[in-house]
């Protein structure tokens, strides 16, 4: 009895194992993958965009000031790009001072890889501020404005004068 259980056992087991498990497949077709670009560019202003010069003691008539705008504002782009500055018009109230008082520099250190255009005068004509600034996803820009030399401002009337000034990126 042993015996006829060994041989079927092994028999079983020849069967077992003579087969072998074949996985099914099936096969797709081709499927298409595309990604459409478009060119997208913006530029986002900080939380603090408005820039105040502060002329209150005779001591600050002496000398140049820089007002630093830390984070500014950020662009992003696909594309690398330029950058430009433009003054809306003359400062308000009529008789301020002329626009070129204040310059407008981009530090180097913040040019996203452009080439920044140092004291930049503020004209109602478009003026390069920074060539060729790599594409990026959110490169923040701090801007400096300085009043070099303070000397138009004398004779002028107590008042706050002011313009707009807007910065404008294009792909190049």
């Amino acid at each position: 009895m042993k015996k006829n259980l060994l041989i079927v056992f092994i028999a079983v087991a020849a069967i077992c194992f003579g087969f072998q498990a074949k996985a099914q497949s099936g096969t797709s077709g081709p499927v298409t993958v595309n990604i459409n670009l478009s060119d997208a560019i913006s530029i986002t202003l900080g939380a603090a965009p408005t820039v105040n010069f502060n002329y209150t003691t005779a001591a600050d008539y002496a000398g140049s000031k820089t007002v630093e705008k830390a984070s500014h504002f950020t662009v992003v782009s696909n594309k690398p790009y330029d950058l430009t500055v433009t003054a809306g018009g003359a400062f308000t109230p009529a008789g301020g001072p002329a626009l070129d008082i204040v310059t407008v520099t981009v530090p180097a250190a913040t040019a996203n890889g452009g080439t920044p255009v140092a004291n930049v005068p503020l004209s109602t004509t478009a003026a390069a501020l920074v060539n060729n600034s790599t594409a990026s996803t959110g490169a923040v820009y701090t801007v400096d404005y300085t009043i070099s030399n303070p000397a138009s401002l004398l004779n002028l009337a107590g008042s706050a004068y002011s313009t707009t000034v807007t910065y404008t990126a294009t792909q190049r």
